[in-house]
């Protein structure tokens, strides 16, 4: 088997690498030459649309006059023929509710416009302060990603945001992944070396789906940003910005795609002005594509029709109604071959005697991990790693005998999925009362659902038979209603300008988990074989030993209604398979692919439901002095999060639980009404409250240059108690071992003789307190520059993040050795309360986390027909300082451990944070002919690097010892664009081309990303 190269910097890419560089090297000499009268024409055109401008307005003017009313005037249309230019204000009047006109206070503060906009370049930004504002002012590292360049780099997820992001990097197995929520991330993709959670739409936390195809910018804001935001992490805060109407006269597209794997979506964006007051615009998109793995599919209806409103002349009001409906569904490759001494694996496994449960005595059960301990236990050596090398795809025995490289193999089992329906509805309320305020009001209804059905595929140790597995099924049911209010009080001291921004947020989410019951899922009873006897031994006479008579699913002949005793599936040597075996002990070079869906055709058992609020208020200050040089900003935020019970519905319709049942355990017996006491008043009842802060100040040393610092601080809560317990959960426990022991026993040196005593020891041990809250802190100071034509724009800064007091589970302090009541064999018998079970999920928050970097991007416009995105990181740092579960190399603690541990604790602070590249480079730039046969066809290509990332800091992929790492890839993209004409139709066809050297690379994981792909797209404008 090959070997997964270890540096990415071939020939062929050394190549393609230098070429590229050449390219843009050479891009601002030849296009200033060819464009020189290009730019001649364009000011003279500048010159003219002023001129057209200024008349038309003195028209509108003269024509108010006469009717008595005021008439904005329309926008004058820039020529077809004539190329954009970056200092036009097209992309202002894009995103402007109207031209501005005598008498008409637009409504500017929460927008993103911007005079010098335009590709990829995007000035303003309102994620980092709420307010629109130039990027240039404001004292943090703000990246914005404009629908553009999400069309250039086929962007159409967070993942692929990332690729083209400095300071981060990708996880290939987020999709698969549940969700996260306000507390914890989705998947293991970071920015600036922390986990992401923050993910907004418009301003507004999104649960799931994030889905790109209405949305018109993405703003990256790097470091803490939880004054607007809430609890976060370190890392920074991803902000979908959506398309809204446009009261202009925007053209409607109508997009069709195709990729390499026959997959085809159409994307629809039709805007209307319907008057001079209302604008509406719906965005549409029908997605059904197929990956490059077998059984990958991802299908995909969403509409988003949104209207805005501005009901008087004044234009001091501004409405808007957004409505988003979407439903997906999908499955993900989520491994690969990762077994890299599969021969000596196979060795062994057929050696040993151990064999597989209904593999016939055929299928050896020796693991791979058993394998590996093994081999570290014969050789002393406890640093060897299990996993060196990751291979796309999967090897097995086909039908003829052949052990074959099958790169086709999806190791997400056949059936699983995960499917997304969203349903949210959005009301914005823009208002400026007065010159000195303005406001917005947001309420927002997300009724969002995920589901899913989970199992991955694994080789057993003969190279010929897998497990398909069929884990869980899942749903997370959310339905949250949003208010959020921010108001901006503007005033002037002398020459100092002043915002005040101050804030509320009310934020309230009745959420649902379901899982499959498990009594009867895994369902058999529709797996042929399960009305045969020798499939499912016992059927029909005894009673089936695979599948119970009662449960085997209805399988009889349509046409004659005799049972179908003979459908079943037989292996490689015409034996007929046990009905588990089916999944259990399946053979890909032979057999029929299982579908695990079929496993799981009833409803789920639901499990929990709780409403958490959560409420927050927050103040943020900006000035500006010495003529706008100095801007200063800070601010504050206090926020707290309450829950009030548990909201289950343990038997509907029956059992419908009131909240507070658990305080009426008379009325409300817990083993009628299916609630935990002990676990509510834990872990559902509570009130916690926390602060993040923030303040800056970035300063013009000239006209193109500023320099700016800021500190910030962000947190998240943690709930629940050290001891992990639900409090009272124990004391039956207590009492168990008191009654089996005499009335007395020994507990860490002293004997304990009741319930109240060992409660006081717990106590004084710090098992019932609180968890101490995570915190984020960042350090950072930078330079701005934006020359005054704005060829150069970019943003340069060095920072510190850390992030302390994670919680985590401790495993030393849950082990018996350290907690006696833990796996206790000895003072409980077998079958009593408290035999061999985990009492105390002893946790802990003692830990932190460091990053240290620098980061630069830079957008170039050497040319009006030339741009590029160029961005990179050095995160020199990227280490735990201290952690309470892991002993540090010199410590007394770790000089106690045994070898197999301390090569634990070197691994775990000797190597980098797991998926935190030291270094990232990306650049993207794309040229547009101005002339000749090509005018009007753009060429961009793209490359990005990353070095090598640890997978974990664990001995099986020791990092410091050979262990496969991710990252390591120099890859490369192509895109090309080209406009034409039939019939009085506008088109543009574009063709995409990524990773053109096809190379083998994994991002974040140990599951390689997509191999050389291609999308052809055509749009046509009407």
């Amino acid at each position: 088997m090959k070997q997964t190269p270890t540096h990415p910097m071939h020939s062929a890419r050394r190549l393609l690498a230098v070429c590229f560089a050449v390219l843009f090297a050479a891009t601002a000499t030849i296009g200033a030459a060819a464009d020189d009268n290009l730019s001649k024409l364009q000011q003279e055109n500048e010159a003219l649309r002023q001129q057209n401008a200024e008349l038309q307005r003195r028209f509108a003017e003269l024509e108010a006059r006469l009717s008595g009313a005021a008439q904005p005037a329309p926008a004058p249309a820039a020529s077809a023929d004539e190329p954009a230019a970056p200092a036009s204000g097209a992309a202002a009047s894009r995103l402007a509710p109207a031209p501005e006109d005598p008498g008409v206070v637009m409504l500017s503060a929460f927008s993103v416009t911007g005079e010098k906009d335009y590709g990829y370049l995007k000035t303003n930004a309102a994620t980092a302060t709420r307010i629109g504002m130039e990027i240039q002012q404001v004292p943090m590292n703000i990246s914005v990603v404009s629908r553009e360049f999400l069309d250039d780099t086929n962007t159409r997820s967070l993942m692929d945001i990332l690729r083209y992001t400095a300071a981060a990097s990708g996880d290939n197995r987020y999709a698969m992944r549940r969700p996260g929520n306000e507390s914890t991330p989705q998947g293991a993709f970071t920015m600036r070396g922390f986990a992401v959670n923050t993910l907004m739409r418009n301003g507004v936390f999104r649960y799931i789906s994030y889905n790109l195809d209405n949305i018109e910018r993405v703003e990256v804001v790097k470091g803490p940003a939880a004054v607007f935001f809430g609890q976060g992490y370190p890392g920074g805060v991803v902000n979908y910005v959506t398309k809204q109407p446009a009261f202009t006269k925007t053209p409607s597209t109508f997009k069709y795609s195709i990729n390499d794997n026959s997959g085809h979506k159409v994307v629809a964006d039709i805007n209307l002005l319907l008057n001079k007051k209302a604008a509406f615009r719906m965005v549409g998109a029908w997605d059904d594509t197929q990956g490059e793995r077998r059984f990958e599919f991802r299908r995909n209806v969403n509409l988003t029709p949104s209207l805005t409103v501005i009901p008087f002349d004044s234009g001091k009001l501004k409405v808007n109604l957004e409505l988003e409906y979407l439903d997906e569904s999908f499955n993900q490759n989520d491994y690969d071959w990762i077994w890299s001494d599969f021969d000596g694996w196979k060795a062994a496994a057929l050696a040993n005697p151990g064999r597989v449960a209904n593999s016939g005595g055929q299928t050896p059960s020796l693991s791979y991990a058993a394998y590996i301990n093994s081999r570290r236990a014969a050789t002393g050596d406890y640093t060897l790693p299990a996993y060196t090398s990751v291979e796309r795809g999967a090897y097995y025995t086909d039908a003829s005998g052949k052990f074959i490289h099958d790169e086709a193999f999806n190791y997400t089992s056949r059936g699983a999925r995960t499917m997304n329906e969203v349903k949210v509805f959005t009301t914005t309320v823009d208002f400026a009362p007065f010159d000195w305020l303005e406001g917005r009001y947001v309420l927002q209804r997300d009724n969002s659902r995920f589901n899913s059905i989970e199992g991955i595929t694994t080789p057993y140790g003969d190279g010929i038979h897998w497990n398909v597995g069929a884990s869980a099924t899942a749903g997370y049911y959310r339905d949250t209603t949003a208010h959020q209010v921010d108001l901006i009080f503007k005033f002037e001291t002398g020459d100092i300008k002043h915002k005040l921004l101050t804030g509320f947020n009310h934020s309230k989410y009745y959420q649902n988990f379901y899982s499959h019951d498990i009594r009867l899922n895994p369902f058999y009873g529709h797996v042929p074989g399960a009305t045969n006897p020798i499939a499912n031994p016992g059927y029909g006479t005894t009673g089936g030993t695979q599948v119970p008579d009662n449960l085997v699913g209805e399988g009889r002949g349509h046409d004659t209604g005799v049972p179908t005793t003979n459908a079943v599936v037989r292996d490689r040597d015409g034996n007929i398979k046990l009905v588990k075996a089916v999944y259990s002990n399946f053979d890909p070079g032979f057999e029929v692919y299982p579908t695990i869906d079929k496993l799981f055709p009833n409803g789920r058992a639901w499990l929990d439901g709780y409403k958490p609020i959560n409420i927050a208020a927050y103040l943020n200050y900006q000035a500006a002095l010495f003529d706008d040089r100095l801007n200063i900003i800070a601010g504050f935020r206090r926020q707290s999060l309450e829950e009030k019970g548990q909201y289950l519905m343990s038997n509907y319709p029956w059992y419908i639980v009131p909240v507070d049942a658990w305080k009426d355990p008379v009325k409300y017996p817990a083993n009628e009404w299916g609630y935990g006491a002990n676990y509510i008043k834990t872990l559902r009842v509570y009130k916690k409250e926390a602060d993040a802060w923030m303040g800056g100040a970035s300063f013009a040393i000239n006209k193109e240059l500023s320099v700016y610092a800021s500190v910030s601080k962000t947190f998240q809560f943690n709930v629940g108690n050290v001891g992990g317990v639900f409090v009272g959960n124990e004391i039956p426990i207590v009492q168990s071992a008191l009654d089996q022991n005499g009335g007395s026993f020994q507990y860490l040196g002293q004997t304990i003789t009741s319930t109240s005593q060992f409660v006081d020891i717990m106590t004084a041990r710090g098992g019932y307190n609180p968890l101490k809250d995570e915190t984020g802190m960042n350090w950072e100071f930078g330079a701005k520059l934006s020359t005054e034509d704005s060829k150069i724009v970019g943003t340069i800064s060095f920072f510190r993040g850390e992030r302390t007091n994670q919680m985590l589970d401790d495993p030393a302090a849950q082990s018996n050795l350290e907690e006696p009541l833990n796996y206790n064999t000895t003072l409980f018998a077998p079958g009593t309360l408290g035999y061999n079970t985990r009492v105390f999920r002893w946790r802990t928050t003692d830990l932190k986390n460091r990053i240290e970097g620098s980061e630069a991007e830079v957008i170039w416009t050497p040319v009006p027909n030339f741009q590029a995105v160029i961005n990179g990181s050095w995160l020199w740092t990227a280490k735990t300082v201290y952690d309470k579960t892991r002993a540090k190399p010199g410590s007394t603690a770790y000089n106690n451990l045994s070898a197999a541990a301390k090569v634990a604790s070197d691994i775990y602070y000797g190597a980098r944070i797991e998926n935190v590249p030291e270094y990232r480079f990306n650049a993207f730039g794309k040229y547009t002919f101005t002339g000749g046969t090509m005018r009007g066809l753009s060429v961009g290509g793209g490359m990005r690097y990353s070095s090598s990332t640890v997978v974990s800091r664990s001995v099986d992929w020791n990092p410091l010892n050979g262990g496969y790492q991710a990252g390591d890839y120099l890859v490369f993209d192509l895109t090309f664009n080209y406009p034409w004409s039939v019939g009085g139709f506008n088109f543009r066809t574009s063709l995409g081309i990524y990773n053109v050297t096809d190379e083998d690379y994994s991002e974040g994981s140990f599951v390689l990303s997509p191999q050389r792909n291609w999308l052809l797209s055509n749009t046509l404008e009407f």
